[in-house]
């Protein structure tokens, strides 16, 4: 189909075709680099081996950082498709712009989706203590990619209404869900990436909390401990080997959440406000999608600082049985343990008895033997002068 005229500049809407202003058009080029920026890095990422199984043998994040990875990729090629548009001035709806719609909800759904699996593996790993079989990985991997079929399918077979029109169709600049299904978009999109960036971030900071020694499990219910500022080696003393060995990581796997709640919420506020009646300049719009659309290559640039973590407590068996409760009944209570003050133990003090015996046994034989000499050397004396005087 030849392109439009670019001298067209003037936004026509309509449910079957919409031409760009030259601001709209340069606008969706900037966002579709963007998502070509994700995608080349990647591709990066695979290429260089930067997630690598070995590193994280003993738990699941390999795969739930795979699957991350490729919902990234998925919600970049939705958005690489603009190109097409640019190409012909325009957006005309049929297949490809069907198509379009419905990748770049599988690609945003999928992404607040094992955004969200991560934080809650870690949470079983770390805050609960609760092992994951081989079997319930599969299980979740297969339900998670089938929820997010299910998501994109419904629309078009179950929701959509001849009244209505088509559920994916022209929306805005590029294809998407139509404006006419409002409330599926919020319900069935932004609601969920919603809840995966806040209820993630309330995880991270409870595993968080948990590895750090704030919050310990005893006498069968969790309790908080607190301790005054300069003064955290009170909380080291109750960690185990694996919290002291995931610390680091935990701290550093917050930004996950973090970063996905940064970028959602700029493009978010500005179509609440659209959603509202309010008017949202062009440029913040092109801001926030460019920013949402970086999602794939801000993960890679998380993904190899937090490579080289795991890759250092690599040899940490997540999988063996560790208790979830500790005695720390006493220290819970005090918030801590006086530091430096050392009880002498049984075995110290009796050596130290025994020590002591042994120097004054020495001491006695040494005296002992200095009186033998000189009660001697007395009688030999006299004896010399007594035969001297005869």
């Amino acid at each position: 189909m030849p392109a439009l005229p670019s001298a067209i500049l003037l936004l026509r809407d309509s449910d079957n075709e919409t031409y760009y202003t030259h601001q709209e058009r340069d606008g969706v080029v900037c966002i579709a680099v963007c998502a070509l920026t994700s995608i080349l890095s990647i591709l990066y990422a695979v290429a260089a081996r930067k997630l690598r199984y070995e590193n994280y043998r003993n738990t699941h994040i390999f795969a739930y950082l795979s699957s991350l990875l490729f919902a990234n990729t998925i919600q970049s090629l939705g958005t690489m498709m603009n190109f097409r548009w640019v190409g012909r001035g325009g957006l005309i709806y049929g297949n490809y712009c069907s198509l379009q719609g419905g990748v770049k909800q599988a690609g945003n759904i999928a992404t607040a989706l094992w955004s969200f699996m991560i934080a809650m593996h870690l949470f079983n790993l770390l805050f609960l203590r609760v092992g994951s079989t081989r079997l319930g990985l599969l299980l979740t991997l297969f339900i998670g990619w089938a929820v997010v079929v299910i998501f994109v399918l419904v629309g078009p077979s179950v929701i959509e209404t001849a009244e209505r029109g088509p559920y994916f169709g022209i929306s805005g600049a590029w294809c998407w869900i139509t404006t006419r299904y409002r409330l599926e978009q919020i319900f069935l999109e932004y609601f969920l990436e919603f809840c995966s960036a806040g209820l993630g971030f309330l995880l991270y900071i409870a595993v968080l909390l948990r590895v750090r020694g704030n919050i310990i499990y005893s006498q069968g219910k969790f309790r908080v401990r607190t301790v005054p500022s300069g003064q955290g080696w009170q909380l080291a003393i109750g960690r185990d080997f694996l919290s002291s060995a995931m610390f680091a990581i935990a701290k550093n796997m917050v930004w996950y959440p973090v970063l996905y709640s940064a970028i959602l919420l700029p493009i978010s506020i500005g179509r609440l406000m659209k959603f509202a009646g309010h008017h949202t300049p062009f440029w913040v719009e092109i801001f926030a999608d460019c920013l949402f659309n970086l999602t794939g290559c801000l993960n890679v640039v998380l993904l190899v600082y937090t490579d080289r973590l795991f890759a250092q407590a690599g040899s940490v068996e997540f999988r063996n049985q560790r208790p979830i409760s500790i005695d720390l009944e006493n220290l819970a209570k005090t918030g801590g343990v006086t530091p430096f003050t050392l009880a002498r133990s049984d075995t110290a003090a009796k050596y130290r008895e025994e020590r002591v015996a042994r120097l004054n046994l020495h001491l006695n034989s040494s005296g002992s033997s200095g009186s033998r000499t000189g009660t001697t050397e007395t009688t030999d004396s006299g004896y010399e002068s007594g035969c001297g005087h005869r």
